[in-house]
């Protein structure tokens, strides 16, 4: 960082101080009127556990700010709007947001917060947030602490980068004092992916593989929310994959394998993201047209970053989104497949 962890920390004080100042004059009539919502609504205070400890909301937030992928989807979904919320840089609209966000997105009512080389703490303060969601993220302990400092965090509670798409639900409804609304959003997916298996049954029993390819080669784990909802779909992980994942001592959502390694992966059916060197060179190369699903016409290569990201967020909104756009692609693959 070009700036030191105790001038992040003073900052964030300095504005948490003014903050308070600002509050304490108000009125009497202000101080009993924030007592009585701070009081309204069932579910708080709420305590929600993380890999850092226990996050307790005192009372329903207001003011939500959301970091990583999916957070602000379920915001969405939930009914709600944050103050602020990551600005996507990977397939982003021209509103800097995902795709499936864009007919949500009000410029002028949520800040879009530049994540990508660190968190902008400062920035992040002066929105007053209530709540910061980040039940999806990958930050350390140091970073929990100082977002913790601003607000309640609510961080992932297990391996970085490998919350359940059902469980990130979850946790911004618990937050949010909307356990039941959110219950039903998965809910609702969960029908979603068994009509998708039904209507789908060349999916059932194929192995699959899910892997980024390029100058460096990408296989996601068991663990990945994206490789979760394919098995939901009624796929099962290859053999190589699972063989990968006993090797996984860090629990790692995905690992790096060499090309000449791309082999021990191999699939019935294989979704290979190459926006990085692009479709036709993928088919092209040597060593991928070697593998099994690629000779067989079960691969599924995507350079579309969208579409990538859509399978790759996996929440209550990019869900329905990204289905309508590769259940042609991956039912092909699917039925050309050797299993």
């Amino acid at each position: 960082m070009s700036w030191s962890r105790t001038k992040v920390v003073s900052a964030v004080t300095a504005v948490l101080l003014a903050t308070t100042t600002l509050a304490a004059c108000g009125s009497d009539g202000d101080k009993q009127a924030e007592s009585s919502a701070g009081t309204a609504g069932s579910g708080f205070p709420v305590t929600l556990k993380n890999t850092f400890g226990d996050t307790t909301i005192t009372k329903k937030p207001e003011r939500i700010v959301t970091l990583g992928w999916n957070a602000q989807d379920v915001v969405y979904a939930l009914g709600e709007t944050p103050v602020g919320m990551p600005k996507v840089t990977y397939g982003p609209t021209a509103d800097g947001t995902t795709a499936w966000d864009a007919d949500k997105f009000d410029k002028s009512k949520t800040t879009l917060l530049d994540t990508g080389d660190k968190y902008p703490f400062e920035k992040i303060a002066a929105l007053k947030p209530d709540v910061i969601l980040a039940p999806y993220e990958g930050f350390d302990e140091a970073t929990y602490k100082t977002l913790s400092g601003i607000a309640p965090t609510v961080a992932y509670p297990g391996a970085p980068w490998q919350t359940t798409w059902q469980d990130q639900t979850l946790l911004v409804g618990e937050a949010l004092g909307k356990k039941a609304d959110a219950e039903k959003l998965i809910t609702g997916i969960q029908d979603k992916i068994k009509q998708v298996a039904a209507e789908h049954p060349e999916f059932k029993d194929k192995t699959i593989t899910v892997g980024s390819f390029g100058p460096e080669n990408y296989i996601y784990m068991p663990g990945d929310p994206r490789v979760q909802i394919l098995n939901e779909m009624g796929f099962k992980n290859a053999p190589g994959v699972e063989a990968l994942e006993k090797t996984n001592t860090k629990k790692e959502f995905s690992l790096t394998v060499s090309k000449e390694k791309v082999a021990d992966v191999d699939a019935d059916v294989l979704i290979a993201y190459v926006d990085g060197i692009g479709t036709q060179k993928f088919l092209a190369d040597p060593v991928y047209s070697s593998l099994k699903a690629v000779k067989s016409g079960g691969a599924y290569a995507l350079q579309d970053q969208q579409v990538i990201s859509g399978m790759s967020a996996v929440s209550v909104l990019s869900v329905p989104w990204v289905l309508d756009k590769v259940l042609p692609g991956l039912s092909k693959a699917a039925s050309a497949a050797k299993g």
